[in-house]
């Protein structure tokens, strides 16, 4: 953009994209008061005389997210800019996308023939780039990028402030002297939405015994049991959650410890209400405590930090042979050999296997509809302290509660 060029400063909900027009125009001082408490608002920076806005700003302090869109001339997003914001106050630049439209009439984002670039970064300033010059139907690559993580961390900006986070180089901004606004936008109609990680869907309701789902893909309607596994003995209080084949002496713990002991697991078995012999593992629980849980976070292994999770991404293990396992790190095999494996076989829908030699156990279970990538979560009491642990086998995201 020109240096010199001014932009009359505009809040509002957010650009739609389908008529591609601003919506939901809000006063300043709303505006002000959303950037204090965290609450989502946009800003849109318009030549005036000029509808389109080169750039518009979504901001959710909330969710320590922000995120820059460039737009061309026909309304349609070219760059994008997503940020978050860290512990320490920094801002820090998570993803880079950018899409090279080859006709004024091509549709937004055309995944076959638009070019598209897309860089994403970690805390430690080591990335990926993707490439698809030609779109996805012309070919693609991927390698390592890098960058010094001070290149990518910028103070967050106070509210007005708002040069740094367009990426357009020095800018003249000015609020229009008197600001349009629009009648209240119900919040489930706003035109966006941060990205937020992939967060726990009912876990109580999906521990209570009799509850009934439906199904969010089949409809199917579907009831809870619930199932004893037996005891997981931890003389070290450091939990591994995995696919048993794959456990070895390497195989890593979650962060959060819990004291020494022998801790109830428990198993939510989803049971077919039109056809009862039809049931699954639909999550299994490490209960350290038998008290209320008030929240719910990532559990998650040395080097993870959930705040670099795109929208709808979690952290999980992987799982090969239909079958995941919690165990504390001392019954860790030195390595898994075929004798020990073959033990696993017997999980109907769980077992229990004591390696020779060690102090601790393994409970392993069937994982729901088989092999995938499973997230655990970690409830936490009033007081903060970590009374269970839950491996969701996702086949309970997004269903209904169904009425008794």
């Amino acid at each position: 953009m020109s240096e010199g060029t001014s932009f009359d400063v505009i809040h509002c909900e957010g650009w739609d994209p389908v008529a591609r027009a601003l919506v939901g125009r809000l006063a300043p001082g709303t505006a002000r008061e959303r950037d204090t408490t965290g609450e989502q608002y946009a800003v849109a920076l318009v030549r005036p005389g000029t509808e389109i806005p080169p750039v518009l700003l979504e901001i959710a302090w909330q969710h320590r997210f922000a995120r820059c869109h460039h737009i061309d001339e026909q309304g349609r997003r070219r760059a994008s800019f997503e940020y978050r914001l860290l512990e320490d106050g920094a801002l820090f630049l998570m993803k880079v996308e950018q899409w090279h439209y080859k006709s004024d009439d091509q549709e937004e984002f055309d995944k076959k023939t638009a070019g598209r670039t897309e860089l994403s970064f970690g805390p430690d300033g080591e990335g990926w780039v993707h490439r698809a010059p030609r779109g996805y139907g012309g070919g693609s690559s991927s390698g390592h990028v890098r960058k010094a993580v001070s290149e990518l961390t910028m103070p967050k900006p106070a509210f007005g402030d708002w040069e740094p986070l367009a990426n357009s180089g020095p800018l003249i901004l000015q609020a229009p002297e008197a600001p349009e606004t629009d009648p209240p936008m119900p919040a489930e109609e706003r035109p966006w939405r941060p990205s937020v990680p992939l967060r726990p869907s009912d876990l109580d309701g999906m521990f209570t015994a009799g509850t009934r789902f439906s199904l969010s893909d089949s409809r199917s309607l579907v009831e809870i049991e619930l199932r004893d596994a037996g005891k997981l003995r931890m003389p070290s209080g450091r939990l591994v959650a995995s696919d048993p084949a794959f456990l070895d002496s390497e195989t890593g713990h979650f962060t959060v410890t819990v004291p020494p002991g022998e801790y109830r697991v428990e198993l939510a078995m989803i049971r077919f209400v039109d056809e009862p012999a039809h049931e699954r593992a639909a999550a299994a629980k490490l209960v350290v405590a038998d008290v209320p849980v008030v929240t719910w976070e990532a559990a998650l292994w040395p080097g993870q930090d959930a705040l670099f999770l795109g929208d709808g991404e979690f952290y999980g293990y992987g799982v090969d042979s239909g079958t995941g396992c919690f165990a504390d790190v001392t019954a860790l095999p030195e390595e898994m050999d075929d004798e020990l494996l073959e033990k696993f076989t017997e999980v109907d829908p769980y077992c229990e296997v004591a390696p020779a030699g060690a102090d601790g156990n393994i409970i392993a279970f069937t994982t729901g509809w088989g092999d995938g990538s499973y997230p655990t979560w970690i409830g936490r009491a009033a007081d903060g302290t970590p009374v269970c642990f839950v491996t969701d086998m996702l086949i309970l995201d997004g269903a209904e509660v169904f009425p008794a």
